[in-house]
């Protein structure tokens, strides 16, 4: 069922965004429909998918007698180790480039009330830690006056 809710809401993004950017142009903020809640329904909803597909495999094995038996996990440990490295993988690389866009997005449309009052609103998803070096940097550049959308308060 998350499997599912995951990779439906990765489509759905999908299609909100393509409308819109249709409708309202390619340099449009996509703000509406999914992306209310989402700022990245597209990575967040995969990144569950996959993740729940990990864990379905080992709901699987533990459903086959793997609570009764040891020999079921071994004969499925490379195939649960190979589930763990692809949805690890994937998710590293979902994360950084949520972290990419959030930035693009920032320097893109950062000056517009729509796009603070939309970060205001709505869950980023799963995004890798800031580094100290740029937790740094937004400290400084709020500290010369130019509040950070994420923290802004007006």
């Amino acid at each position: 069922l998350a499997k599912s809710g995951g990779f439906l809401i990765e489509a759905w993004g999908d299609l909100a965004k393509s409308v819109g950017k249709a409708r309202q142009g390619e340099d449009a903020l996509i703000t509406g429909g999914i992306f209310r809640f989402f700022r990245h329904p597209n990575y967040t909803g995969e990144i569950i998918g996959w993740v729940s597909s990990c864990i379905a495999a080992f709901l699987s094995v533990a459903a086959t007698n793997g609570f009764k038996s040891l020999s079921v996990w071994k004969s499925m440990a490379p195939s649960l180790v190979a589930c763990v490295l692809g949805a690890s993988g994937i998710s590293f690389v979902l994360t950084t480039a949520t972290a990419g866009l959030e930035s693009r997005q920032l320097e893109k449309y950062g000056d517009t009330e729509e796009y603070k009052d939309w970060v205001k609103k709505s869950w980023v998803g799963f995004q890798m830690a800031k580094s100290t070096n740029e937790v740094e940097e937004e400290e400084e550049s709020n500290e010369e006056g130019g509040d950070s959308p994420a923290t802004s308060e007006d």
